[in-house]
């Protein structure tokens, strides 16, 4: 039986009804996109402006001073970040935005903020009045568990003699590392106390650091299937999501296979970041982070045979890589005509779609990624909130024109496939971009 804090409905005072909007354009033109960094912080190279609640605010000689990193800042030049101040900023960073200069040139013919991104921002407004994002002990608990349990029974399996012994070993701590990873992805996304004392999780269980995943992941979350900014889809040559450029296809004859052979780069996945995490830490002298992540290898190493460890590792990245991709992969991705098109909400909604589970296990396994559309919306928001969250997602595209996507587990994996196969044996398509990222990220 699933819990019963899993199983809430939306509350009573959420029955969206239209927002009264009569100061918004009923059909405000599509945002422009935002120009590349007007400025390093140097006179006379030009101003960086950005727009928050409807107030342009001249960055220039703030950027380098971000915490975050000066590529967030140049993204959104000459744009609108509202929804992404709000959505990753703590109730501190926000209330100090507005010290912020204000502009004193704001740039010309941006278009204004769309009527379903006024609806959103009072949704949201709403969901924060009404509590949606604190955290509860036994929501907290109900995540750790399920953690808990099948890693000590993977370690446990792992060290027995005998072969299914150490298979089991490899499934159950292969399982365990992804709800670590999902775990370790509430704690950097969380606002919260409780999230900020858990930080650490992420070296100590992981194996990862929650810096160098933090600046590479929030990027997706923010400019998401946003071809040159969001890493998440720059998988080629190893794999083609969208039809390549003859210069960039540099493997023709593997490509039209790769809807055979994606679980292979998926499975890296893991390792790939394990190493990245380490080459990081030690780059940018990230000292604490670099003893948790030795005590990380110092344990597991301990308790667990290496090899199976190894294993486990590879497994968990086929796991992890299939559930993160499949809710976005398949969607609309931006590049072209409709790069940086469209404002936050629409953006998110056309390019993210959710997985239906149809099991406790799924919804265990999935980690909360099945309520993908709800994460991107209100990254901060506990995810034992989307189950009723989505009743009032799905209210609200009705009202603004927007489309709520949902499709089963199995379907979504099987459109992804079928999309691999598509770009894999389709034809060249010149003048289309890679994925090199237009700013430099981590």
């Amino acid at each position: 039986q699933r819990p019963r804090l899993l199983q809430a409905s939306a509350p009573q005072s959420l029955r969206l009804a239209a927002s009264p909007l009569a100061q918004v354009p009923a059909a405000a033109p599509a945002p422009a996109a935002a120009q590349p960094p007007a400025s390093s912080g140097k006179k006379g190279k030009g101003r960086l402006n950005i727009r928050i609640d409807d107030e342009w605010y001249d960055l220039t000689n703030w950027r380098a001073a971000h915490p975050a990193g000066t590529h967030w800042i140049d993204a959104y030049n000459n744009s609108d970040a509202t929804e992404v101040m709000y959505a990753f900023h703590s109730d501190k960073a926000i209330s100090m935005f507005k010290r912020l200069p204000n502009s004193r040139a704001p740039p010309e013919g941006i278009a204004p903020p769309s009527a379903s991104t006024y609806a959103f921002r009072e949704l949201r407004q709403r969901l924060v009045e009404e509590g949606w994002f604190k955290i509860h002990p036994l929501g907290e608990l109900q995540k750790l568990a399920p953690w808990s349990a099948v890693t000590a029974a993977g370690v446990w399996l792992a060290r027995r003699s005998g072969f299914w012994s150490a298979f089991a070993g490899v499934v159950c701590l292969a399982i365990g590392n992804s709800l670590a990873g999902w775990l370790s992805h509430d704690y950097v996304h969380g606002r919260q106390p409780f999230a900020w004392a858990m930080r650490g999780f992420g070296e100590l269980i992981g194996g990862m650091s929650t810096t160098w995943w933090s600046n590479k992941h929030n990027m997706h979350h923010a400019l998401t299937n946003e071809v040159g900014y969001d890493e998440d889809i720059a998988l080629d040559p190893a794999l083609h999501l969208w039809a390549p450029d003859p210069r960039h296809d540099t493997l023709p004859w593997l490509r039209q296979w790769q809807h055979v052979y994606w679980p292979l780069p998926y499975s890296i996945l893991f390792l790939y970041w394990r190493f990245d995490s380490i080459r990081y830490v030690l780059k940018d002298k990230k000292w604490g982070e670099a003893a948790r992540l030795a005590a990380h290898w110092a344990a597991f190493s301990a308790l667990v045979p290496f090899r199976l460890l190894l294993a486990s590792v590879w497994l968990s990245g086929l796991i992890t890589a299939t559930i993160v991709t499949v809710t976005h992969q398949s969607e609309e991705i931006f590049l072209g005509d409709t790069l940086r098109k469209y404002d936050f909400v629409e953006a998110q909604f056309r390019s993210t779609r959710d997985a239906k589970c149809n099991n406790w296990f799924s919804d265990v396994l999935w980690g909360g990624m099945q309520w993908q559309l709800e994460h991107h919306l209100f990254p901060t928001m506990p995810r034992y909130r989307y189950p009723a969250l989505s009743k009032v997602l799905a209210q609200f595209a009705s009202e603004n024109d927007l489309t709520y996507r949902v499709t089963g587990e199995f379907k979504i994996i099987g459109d992804n496939v079928a999309l691999l196969k598509k770009i894999g044996q389709g034809p060249q398509q010149p003048g289309n971009p890679n994925s090199e990222p237009l700013f430099k990220q981590v």
